[in-house]
């Protein structure tokens, strides 16, 4: 079994933290589901459980089986991926892991490298607080509260200590830490070296040096090409999203957007045959701007969905169109924006596993999927990951390797 097993709500954080330890030379498989959990060559497992949309006791259930499961396969250690915003089931899955390691977890939210840090106990996105930013305003799962341990409260009744309280009892509870800086993670890592704590939580700015803090073994970091065309999905209605998308059609890439993303039988022939016609690549999207998305909601309302409803729909049939595509002979790569794209993506390809290789900036992976078939680069990111030309620098990449 892997030395290390990473459990992640979703796929793009399953995929942002597993490559942070293959770009040191740890290698990293990421999976789907709980029942993927088992023997595993490389030195990490990262699973991905899709569980940041669940209720609080299901997130909690799937959690804990995994991590019960991970520690029967041999691995010596867990790790907990958070959302970098502290969207999702944060208190149910710190409660799980906790109690599956039957101590303590150490929880450090931030990700430095995005401006995501914990001042004060209040849980800030670049200058605001995280209830003001992008992430008090999502759809799905906005956050309720600035303070961190009133999020983690949300969803349970352990203690939440300080790493300067006293802790007067030894059972499972969680341990807050604010490490603001990748010089302080670092620091803490070497300090904590090797102390044999089981479970550890945060986003992927403390993943990254979870290989010195837990000692894990590397080798050489593992090379995927991209080429051209590109195939640019993407059903996020982050505003930076949309911004890249926009720099992408600029670049030269074509929109095809569905004429109804939320029917049951979108136009896939023409998306595959207007992408196969088009270089560098075409983007596929949802909506094109926040009008459209407003009406494609107001219409999914009409059709009796609530938002997570929509967002299944959609998801589904953005799978169904990156299926389409590679069966009708896409040689290019395929770039999934969105944690449910990426998600139903791969489930329609029928993906069995991904080795994360590296990354075009923070939170933009670069991974290689194994299909039943054969196996094909794959870039993932969250909507609200990215610089707003992302999408100019996968050209770019793809054209220096051609």
């Amino acid at each position: 079994m892997a030395e290390l097993f990473i459990a992640a709500d979703d796929f793009t954080g399953a995929l942002d933290t597993g490559v942070k330890l293959a770009a040191q030379g740890i290698s990293a498989r990421v999976v789907s589901g709980c029942e993927s959990i088992g023997p595993c060559p490389e030195t990490v497992l990262v699973a991905n459980l899709d569980s940041r949309h669940l209720e609080r006791d299901a997130a909690f259930e799937a959690t804990y089986s995994a991590c019960n499961a991970a520690f029967e396969a041999g691995a010596r250690c867990l790790y907990i991926k958070t959302d970098s915003g502290l969207r999702g089931n944060i208190g149910a899955a710190l409660e799980a892991a906790a109690r599956a390691a039957k101590s303590k977890v150490v929880f450090a939210p931030a990700y430095p490298a995005l401006n995501r840090r914990t001042e004060n106990g209040v849980h800030m996105i670049g200058d605001v607080p995280v209830t003001k930013s992008v992430f008090g305003r999502d759809l799905l799962n906005p956050v309720r509260h600035d303070f961190t341990r009133d999020i983690i409260r949300e969803q349970t009744a352990l203690k939440v200590y300080g790493a300067e309280e006293a802790v007067p009892e030894a059972g499972p509870h969680i341990e807050l830490l604010e490490l603001n800086t990748d010089k302080d993670m670092l620091c803490y890592a070497r300090a904590h070296a090797k102390s044999g704590i089981k479970a550890y939580a945060g986003c992927a700015g403390f993943a990254q040096v979870l290989g010195t803090l837990l000692g894990l073994t590397r080798g050489k970091p593992r090379a995927v090409r991209i080429r051209l065309p590109l195939a640019v999905f993407s059903a996020s209605l982050s505003a930076v999203n949309f911004e890249q998308m926009r720099r992408g059609g600029k670049a030269g890439l074509a929109s095809f957007a569905f004429t109804d993303v939320l029917s049951r039988e979108p136009d896939l022939e023409t998306l595959a045959a207007c992408t196969l016609e088009k270089t560098p690549g075409v983007l596929i999207e949802s909506a094109r701007t926040k009008e459209e998305a407003d009406a494609l909601s107001a219409r999914g309302e009409k059709m009796g969905l609530d938002a997570a409803a929509r967002a299944n729909r959609i998801a589904f049939n953005m799978g169904r169109a990156a299926k389409a595509l590679t069966d009708a002979g896409f040689q290019g790569t395929l770039c999934l924006f969105g944690g449910d794209t990426v998600s139903a993506a791969l489930a329609a390809l029928g993906c069995r596993g991904l080795s994360p290789a590296g990354e075009i900036e923070p939170g933009v992976v670069i991974s290689k999927a194994y299909l039943p078939d054969r196996e094909i680069a794959v870039v993932t990111k969250s909507g609200s990951f990215g610089s707003a030309d992302v999408i100019e620098k996968l050209i770019k990449r793809a054209e220096e390797t051609e």
